[in-house]
Order: structure tokens, then sequence, then C-alpha cells
């Protein structure tokens, strides 16, 4: 799959007049708790001619494509390759403000295509905003459980797994002061410390049912986890206020660098 997946980088690159600097996994594949039947997440960072930024209309600053399991391009619902792409402006600013996602495709250890910045990379890993990724964690921690398990309506394995892991990470920055690990288990395993046992237990069990492919299977609400999850949102006590004394300077020189350079 991943040379199929290179293949339909480099076309994506020819049909779009783009050059891809990585594309990378980014979903439960990154994070070691995929099943069977899990698509391919896969994200990238592309960059454009010069010309195409000095224009009244830009073009668009995100790609989204899908792929069956053959390379060809199909409509998302039958899709078995998710591919999106955002232009490295976009990518660069999101990084700024410490954006878990951006931070997410340069610790991903399943490389499809390209290379990870090391320059982003050293922004990522040794300046990123620990109140701004806290706070980016939590809110995925809450838009999950407030969509759909509190709302009842998308009350699944899957949904418990997704807010838990926002909750968790967001747990490991405060506590760790770090960025959590790409691959969950090393973070659940790790979070003894800052987690309850009776959570990291049914984490462990939810987990196991998606590796069995029952993600999706509707449940009732699980108390007790809800119960956890209400007071972590309701609680900022414990989030950091360390302010970054970085600067934006390597990003840009990275950026003008990159764009400057685009053959």
């Amino acid at each position: 799959m991943k040379e199929k997946i290179k293949k339909i980088c480099q076309s994506i690159e020819k049909e779009k007049s783009i050059k891809i600097l990585f594309a990378v996994e980014n979903g439960s594949r990154a994070w070691r708790i995929s099943s069977k039947d899990s698509d391919y997440d896969v994200r990238f960072v592309f960059v454009r001619p010069l010309s195409e930024y000095v224009q009244i209309n830009r073009p668009s600053e995100v790609i989204n494509l899908f792929f069956d399991k053959n390379g060809k391009q199909v409509g998302a619902e039958s899709a078995l390759i998710d591919v999106s792409g955002f232009d490295v402006f976009k990518y660069v600013k999101m990084l700024s403000s410490s954006n878990p996602t951006t931070i997410e495709w340069l610790a991903s250890d399943i490389i499809y295509y390209g290379e990870q910045n090391k320059i982003f990379k050293d922004f990522a890993f040794n300046h990123f905003n620990k109140i701004s990724l806290y706070h980016h964690y939590k809110s995925m921690c809450r838009n999950n459980y407030l969509k759909y398990l509190k709302s009842g309506a998308d009350v699944t394995y899957k949904r418990y797994l997704y807010a838990f892991r926002g909750l968790i990470n967001a747990k490991w920055v405060a506590y760790n002061k770090d960025i959590p690990p790409i691959n969950f288990d090393e973070t659940l395993s790790k979070s003894i410390s800052i987690i309850p046992e009776f959570i990291l237990r049914k984490l462990y069990t939810i987990i196991k049912l998606k590796l069995e492919g029952r993600e999706k299977e509707i449940v009732e609400n699980i108390v007790k986890m809800d119960e956890y999850t209400e007071l972590f949102l309701k609680d900022d006590l414990e989030a950091p206020n360390e302010k970054p004394h970085s600067t934006l300077n390597e990003l840009n020189a990275e950026l003008r660098k990159i764009v400057f350079n685009y053959k």
C-alpha cells in the first residue's frame, strides 16, 4: 500500500502542479489502534510555484481527494484512502500556534512520500506552546464528547476513544510538559500516574474491540467515563501557564527558502 500511496502523491503533484514536501499517515494506523478495515488517512504539505502566490485570487490552501484500494479516485463514501493536504503557508501558520494536527504530521513515523522538514520538526518539539497545545487537545475532547456522546447522536466505542485521546493528550501536556507520543498505546502505558486506573482499563478494552472491528457498534453511554469527562471539561486548574519564548524567525526563514527554491 505504501507504494500505491506514493504513486497517488506523484499523480497529485502532476495534476495540481504542486510539490509535496512530505506525506504521512495520521489516523488510527499512526496511533497504532487501527482495525482490519480502517482506512488510510494520508496527510501532506505542499508548495506551489511562487507565481501562484502572487495573484489576486490565490488557489485553495487545502486539497482533499479520495481513492479506492486500487488507487482509483472515488467519492468519500467508498474510499479506502483519504488524502488531505495543506498549502505550506496554511500549515506553518497552524504550526506556529501549536495546532496538534500539524505537530502530529511531524511526529508520525509512517512516511509515505518525501521527508518531514527538520526546521518544522525542531519548532514543533522544542518550541511548542504548552498552553495552546493543551487547549487544542481539550477542544478535541469537548467536541467529540458534546457532539456525539453527551448528545447521544453517535455513542460508539470509536467516539469514546477519540474523546479520550484528546483528554489524555491534554493531560499529558499539562503533567509531562511534552508532546504526547503518536502511539496511543504508549501514551496510555505512561499515564498511570495521571489517569484513574478504571479509565485506563476501560480504554484498553475499547482498543481491543476496535482492533476486532467493533468500534462503530452503538452502545449505551458509559456513565463513569462521562462523569470523568465532565469534570475534566469544567476544570482548568491543571492547564499549563508557561508562555513560550521562541520567535517565528526560523519558521519564516524556512518558509521563504521552500517557496523561493520551488522547482
